[in-house]
């Protein structure tokens, strides 16, 4: 079978994001830590060792390439949305890919150039720019076991998935801006932090909240 073109694109992403991080490398202490997590602001309160953050994190990359490729024959109700499968998840498997070869790279950058973290919050235009990414593609996305806004009543049927994602797509998207924005003009501001912290609560309650009242709707009028 013919691997899709942006399946492909992704192996081509790896390699780079390989080499890159080899490069890089090179240039960070042996004893340095490497920034791998960051809180509502901005500061870095994760570290992994120079060990940990290189192939690791590269082989995690590898691994979430080859779970959104193999999706279909993971998913049962794969054979339903062929189509719209074969459409979509290449997308978004490229996407994802792209995301963590950057966010991997930035945190070698960032270790071996700790001062850059003070100046621009990177991380913040790059999440941002994840969510609207994700916030445009997850109304599209078939119902499957593997990626997209999964809950026990999103999987019950189509339709409670479909109005689903189209809710929790817009969650992702209004959050991307707010990071995307935050990160571009470097704002610092208390009701920036409230203003991400209530797109967040938002984010991961109201879809779940959304499908159980579709659920429970449809149930009554079955």
């Amino acid at each position: 079978m013919k691997m899709h073109k942006y399946f492909a694109l992704c192996i081509v992403v790896l390699v780079i994001q390989l080499a890159a991080v080899l490069i890089i490398g090179n240039s960070v202490p042996a004893d340095a830590k490497v920034p791998i997590h960051w809180n509502l602001y901005n500061q870095i309160d994760g570290w992994a060792s120079k060990t940990t953050a290189m192939l690791p994190f590269w082989l995690f990359n590898v691994a979430i390439f080859l779970l959104m490729m193999f999706s279909g024959k993971l998913s049962p109700v794969f054979r339903q949305n062929v189509e719209r499968y074969n459409a979509i998840m290449p997308v978004m498997t490229l996407g994802l890919v792209i995301f963590f070869a950057i966010f991997h790279v930035y945190m070698l950058l960032l270790a071996a150039n700790p001062e850059w973290q003070s100046k621009v919050q990177i991380i913040f235009i790059l999440l941002g720019a994840m969510f609207i990414f994700l916030g445009n593609i997850l109304p599209k996305t078939p119902r499957n076991y593997i990626a997209g806004i999964k809950t026990p009543w999103t999987i019950y049927s189509d339709e409670i998935w479909r109005k689903t994602s189209r809710v929790g797509g817009f969650c992702f998207f209004i959050l991307g801006v707010l990071l995307f924005i935050r990160g571009i003009f470097n704002i610092h501001a208390p009701w920036m932090n409230l203003l991400m912290l209530v797109g967040l609560l938002v984010l991961v309650f109201v879809p779940v909240a959304y499908s159980f009242v579709l659920y429970q709707k449809g149930k009554k009028e079955e």
